[in-house]
């Protein structure tokens, strides 16, 4: 992931300590300090610095995966680095606090860090871009088969359709007398009909 940063900006930013726009040589402490960061950060920065007496590419202090560019006047700085956002570098990352040089990034959906989040990505070894995660599943496993749609056609063939369970019938659970509940009933019915007679026959 490059970085493109905005040299005086962060510098003016007062998040970098040691370092101030008041400095003879701010642009060289800043590049030392960028240089340490960038053995630890896989992709590449430029930094620009504008008010340089000769412009371009600096090849005393460029090296170690830092590139320097001085611009001769901080109009001809924000007009390189606008350029830069504007090829749309794959993976850009704008590091400004420069309100306008941040529209433009967002105009071409390239990324921009604010100095306060530069400075913590980078001391706290958060600015490296998120890897794909590996899986995790052994193959062969359950979730790591992959069938094609013609092979997913043989099967659905040789084994047809998955089948929905039918509805079983609710059993009846309706009580049913006994066989001895009802040669009990039979036998209290029969003792009560003769009690009836008897009382008849005594009217």
């Amino acid at each position: 992931m490059p970085l493109l940063i905005d040299g005086h900006n962060l510098i003016g930013s007062g998040m970098l300590e040691g370092i101030s726009l008041a400095d003879e040589d701010d642009e060289f402490r800043l590049v030392k300090r960028l240089r340490v960061w960038r053995s630890n950060y896989k992709g590449d920065m430029t930094v620009v610095f504008d008010r340089g007496i000769v412009g371009g590419t600096s090849r005393e202090l460029s090296g170690s995966g830092v590139k320097v560019i001085f611009a001769r006047d901080p109009q001809e700085a924000d007009d390189w680095i606008k350029r830069r956002i504007q090829a749309r570098q794959p993976g850009l990352t704008v590091v400004t606090n420069d309100w306008a040089l941040r529209q433009e990034a967002s105009l071409y959906n390239v990324d921009t860090w604010r100095p306060d989040e530069f400075v913590w990505r980078m001391q706290s070894g958060q600015a490296q871009p998120a890897e794909a995660e590996e899986s995790t599943e052994e193959p062969g496993a359950e979730t790591d088969v992959q069938l094609s749609d013609g092979e997913l056609s043989e099967w659905m063939q040789l084994f047809g359709p998955p089948q929905t369970p039918t509805k079983q019938p609710a059993p009846d659970v309706r009580r049913r007398p006994s066989k001895q509940g009802n040669t009990a009933f039979n036998r209290d019915k029969k003792a009560l009909r003769a009690r009836l007679k008897k009382k008849r026959g005594k009217r």
